[in-house]
């Protein structure tokens, strides 16, 4: 039997295959935002259909769930706070505040899915030159924020009705908040690090060990005192329910409210969709996992989907401030810049 492939075509099929190897940030990028659009015109147009459901939204409700987000917001610039103060780096609040305002911005406008909490990492580092315990604060406080969420959709799973949700979700819930818990002892014990450094050496990474060494030295040693990990076990719980409050009062907003041991699960589960990297900033992923989780408490497609757009430009109004901050920091540090220049000459 002959070989059905001729020089020519094995040739052009490296060349396809070479190019879209040597584009493929490229391509992936274009990709999240084609899946981006078809998942929020999707969200829209489940909206528009049945548009006459929503002639009674109370929007006086809207400033107050956005009042709530921002306080949220301070009260995790706080939790943020013990980690640096912690690490006896010397930032003000105000400055973390602002940050952590920033890190909104960029979240909302980064096409990655890292995006605010790098920003955020890489400010605090240049602010106090110190790399390791700047990145491990901001890990520490996103993981937190996260497992709180992830806590009480668990809590509150545990008392929905049978049937109410299916059961592989508040499996998932439950699986997902162990897993975290697990996280945070094997970082804290650090049990991983010598065979982690054994398997650098090997693959001649050696010269990267002393990096994960003092990043693990960062973690560990802000998982290492128990009253703070409380502090801010605290306040992440304070800020949860601030953010889970917003949604809720638009939810009631929008439709008749439904039970909030229904509605925290599936926050939960929505929140953890938004970490799919699979478009910029979430935009439709996070629009199309309010529609599905939220249709499984009882919520309609076309209700859901006006909460979600409502969220999302609350979001936005919330990113605003933190661009407003970006700009005014990058104007001033130009202007001192500036000045230094004119002293100098």
């Amino acid at each position: 039997m002959t070989n059905s492939t001729s020089p020519s075509q094995s040739h052009e099929k490296r060349s396809v295959f070479g190019w879209l190897m040597a584009h493929r940030a490229r391509i992936w990028g274009w990709l999240r935002i084609v899946i981006a659009a078809v998942l929020m015109i999707f969200v829209v147009e489940l909206v528009s259909r049945d548009s006459d459901k929503l002639h009674d939204v109370n929007w006086s409700l809207i400033p107050l769930a956005w009042g709530l987000m921002l306080v949220s917001t301070v009260i995790k610039a706080l939790r943020w706070g013990l980690l640096v103060r912690q690490s006896r780096m010397d930032v003000p609040f105000r400055r973390l505040l602002g940050t952590y305002l920033v890190g909104s911005f960029f979240s909302t406008v980064l096409p990655t899915s890292v995006g605010g909490d790098a920003v955020r990492a890489v400010d605090m580092a240049s602010s106090t030159g110190r790399v390791a315990d700047s990145t491990s604060s901001v890990l520490i406080e996103r993981g937190f924020g996260l497992l709180a969420v992830i806590g009480s959709g668990s809590l509150f799973g545990l008392f929905l009705d049978n049937g109410k949700v299916p059961q592989a979700f508040i499996l998932v819930i439950h699986g997902m908040f162990i897993a975290g818990i697990v996280g945070i002892i094997v970082l804290r014990q650090g049990w991983f690090m010598e065979p982690l450094a054994r398997l650098m050496d090997r693959l001649k990474l050696g010269r990267f060990v002393d990096k994960v060494r003092s990043m693990h030295a960062a973690l560990s040693g802000h998982l290492g005192r128990p009253a703070v990990l409380w502090q801010m076990l605290i306040l992440s719980i304070v800020a949860n329910t601030l953010t889970m409050g917003a949604t809720y009062l638009v939810l009631t907003a929008v439709t008749d409210p439904i039970p909030v041991a229904s509605f925290v699960p599936m926050i939960a589960l929505t929140t953890t969709a938004e970490l799919i990297p699979i478009s910029i900033a979430s935009l439709g992923v996070k629009e199309s996992a309010y529609v599905f989780f939220l249709g499984l408490a009882g919520v309609g497609s076309a209700e859901a989907g006006m909460i979600a757009l409502i969220m999302r430009v609350l979001t936005w109004g919330h990113a605003l401030l933190g661009g407003i901050v970006f700009l005014s920091r990058s104007v001033r540090t130009r202007s001192n810049s500036k000045e230094s220049q004119t002293q100098t000459s």
